[in-house]
């Protein structure tokens, strides 16, 4: 048998990746892959990435937005679970807001190195205000400025620490800063005169649960629950309350950075100020919000999940609005005769989840639902709607307008909102919601890639804490497509010549960059592979087919190399058997091997050379009937 008796075949496969279906009967499919996407029909590897500073910053960034001053200059903010930043002019810049700010008594606080440790244990002994006043938190930043440049065992008194608390000694009295130096001796000193300021508190960067005295069934009898439970004894794992991770919203008035951290204060950032200078809090505003955005069309800010105007009490469906600019705008949230500041509270669902700005209006996220919020003037300046029930956002950032259009992931579909609401038909929906750690909904980050109209969904995978995975769909060609990720945030290419992301390494990142197919400079994985295909398009389950030649056809426009697979099958559920991979360049016309079943797949994926770019076109195989055995 020669090649001479084998028939060129093409083969053809439908747009996007399906895996809602078996490896079998989603034949005429791409069943599986890894930084890929489609254009026209066809698949090709997505760009990498690189740093944009090589600095790492400290935390994990939940939130990110990119926005211009009046006179051109580009910025993004980005915020972690520690600090909020600006990126601006190539250099990152720490401008977290000062909660408390301390000057210390002729007799107090003392400080002490130990030889060779980095950290400096400090005794706020006989201070003011006391440490339980400040509460600070673990991983809470202070600068600490003394006179005449204070040291301690060698160590320098003066700069940026961040705070560490002891599990062996009282955190009412006592704190650890943790130095870039270690001590050269055990020491100790008087820190009088100098200044200590208590930058907002670190939140959580995991989900966790409170448990202990006081939380859930305290005053169920024993009889009722079991033995060494109810009143006066520590509830347990999986009866607590849940703490959710520290995440932040970013809205703008004017060119300003407005910054919420999720159940905290509203925080101001002035650009005419430099980027130098920190935010600081609208003491005005209510102090415990879940999220503020603004209303351009009005210019107003707009909390959603607030507090009460006359109970001062936090409610977790309640949206509240500042007066307009000319009534005192942010400043003022009472409401009164002289200004159209005021509230409204939502319906179904037990707490605000999320909101973005689209088609000229503000669309709410409840847990269940979604509302519309318009701007139509009258006594409540706004007008709201509920536009759908059982389509309740998952996150804080798991939304994002593209085009006037709204996209977001619930518990277990995807949802869009064009001025109709309509569930997303998903090919990998099963799939992707069985390796989502739904412990973790609250890190899913949602976002837009203009440049080729596609949405991206960052998430947690089971048995990982932080985001590590990606789903996107093109609602232009219609294809879904699924890999691994390193990002926790995304802002499209708005202002910068590249999408910004940030790392679970804590950079920051350009990503997608032009010409780049690696990640930070390494290779990276990139591959699509098809579903199990019969060999015979009659299709004869009988018929055994021989082939015993591939021809490419690929795009490498950079050079480089891919690596392509052909796997055979007798049966649906039988073992494979690869042949290959074959190393692909621009120069292979064709590959000779010799193969034999009845299915067949079909895997491409990047070969030996780091930066390679690819695109596949249409494969053909020669083949020939071989037989039913």
């Amino acid at each position: 048998m020669s090649s001479t008796d084998t028939k060129m075949i093409p083969l053809n496969f439908q747009t996007g990746i399906n895996r809602e279906r078996t490896r079998y009967s989603s034949k005429g499919h791409w069943y599986d892959g890894n930084r890929v996407r489609f254009r026209d029909g066809q698949p090709e590897n997505i760009r990498g990435w690189a740093k944009k500073v090589n600095n790492q910053f400290h935390g994990i960034a939940r939130a990110i937005t990119s926005w211009a001053s009046l006179e051109g200059s580009s910025y993004a903010a980005f915020a972690t679970d520690q600090l909020l930043y600006i990126f601006s002019g190539g250099a990152i810049y720490d401008v977290t807001p000062i909660a408390t700010s301390v000057n210390t008594s002729s007799t107090a606080p003392l400080c002490y190195s130990s030889t060779g440790s980095p950290k400096i244990v400090v005794d706020w002994v006989s201070q003011s205000p006391t440490l339980n006043t400040i509460d600070v938190a673990q991983n809470t930043f202070v600068i600490v400025s003394t006179a005449g440049g204070l040291s301690v065992g060698g160590v320098a008194l003066d700069g940026t620490f961040r705070v560490s608390l002891p599990a062996v000694l009282d955190n009412s009295r006592y704190f650890k800063i943790i130095t870039s130096t270690s001590a050269a001796s055990n020491s100790s000193v008087i820190v009088t005169n100098a200044t200590f300021q208590f930058l907002l508190n670190a939140g959580s960067q995991i989900q966790t649960e409170g448990l202990g005295y006081g939380t859930y069934l305290w005053d169920v009898a024993r009889t009722t629950l079991g033995a060494g439970t109810g009143y006066g004894t520590p509830a347990s794992v999986g009866t607590g309350f849940t703490v959710k991770p520290r995440n932040w919203t970013f809205t703008n008035w004017g060119e300003d950075l407005v910054a919420t951290p999720r159940g905290g204060q509203i925080y101001i950032w002035q650009e005419n100020n430099g980027v130098t200078t920190r935010s600081y809090a609208i003491t005005s505003a209510p102090t415990e919000n879940t999220l503020v955005i603004g209303s351009p069309l009005t210019q107003r800010l707009v909390a959603c999940g607030t507090m009460g105007v006359t109970t001062s009490v936090f409610d977790p469906m309640l949206v509240r609005w500042c007066a307009a600019v000319d009534e005192g705008g942010y400043n003022e949230w009472i409401p009164a005769e002289s200004n159209t500041a005021n509230s409204q509270r939502l319906g179904d669902g037990s707490e605000i989840r999320g909101a973005v700005y689209s088609r000229n209006q503000i669309l709410i996220w409840t847990d269940n639902s979604l509302h519309g919020m318009t701007p139509t003037g009258g006594d409540y300046i706004f007008t709201t709607v509920q536009i759908g029930t059982n389509c309740g956002l998952v996150g804080l950032h798991a939304a994002v307008e593209a085009d006037g259009v709204a996209f977001w992931m619930s518990q277990k579909n995807f949802f869009m909102y064009d001025g109709t609401l309509r569930i997303l038909p998903c090919a990998v929906r099963q799939y992707i919601f069985d390796d989502l750690n739904d412990c973790f909904y609250d890190k899913v980050y949602a976002g837009f890639n203009k440049e080729f109209t596609e949405v991206t969904w960052l998430y947690v995978a089971e048995g990982s804490n932080e985001c590590d995975k990606y789903v996107s769909f093109n609602p232009v060609e219609n294809w879904w497509s699924f890999g691994e990720a390193i990002w926790t945030t995304w802002e499209d290419k708005k202002l910068f010549n590249t999408i910004l992301t940030t790392g679970s390494g804590s950079y920051l990142y350009d990503n997608e960059p032009e010409g780049v197919y690696t990640g930070d400079g390494a290779a990276i994985t990139s591959f699509v592979e098809t579903g199990d295909f019969d060999l015979d398009s009659a299709g004869n389950a009988d018929s055994m087919i021989f082939v015993d030649r591939i021809v490419p056809d690929v795009a490498l426009p950079q050079g480089g190399n891919i690596d392509l697979s052909l796997s055979f099958k007798r049966y649906p559920l039988s073992s494979s058997s690869t042949k290959g991979p074959f190393t692909i360049t621009s120069a292979t016309e064709k590959v000779s091997m010799r193969g034999r079943g009845r299915q067949a797949s079909l895997k491409v994926e990047r070969g030996s050379i780091a930066n390679t770019r690819w695109k596949l076109g249409k494969v053909h195989v020669d083949m020939m009937a071989d037989g039913p055995r």
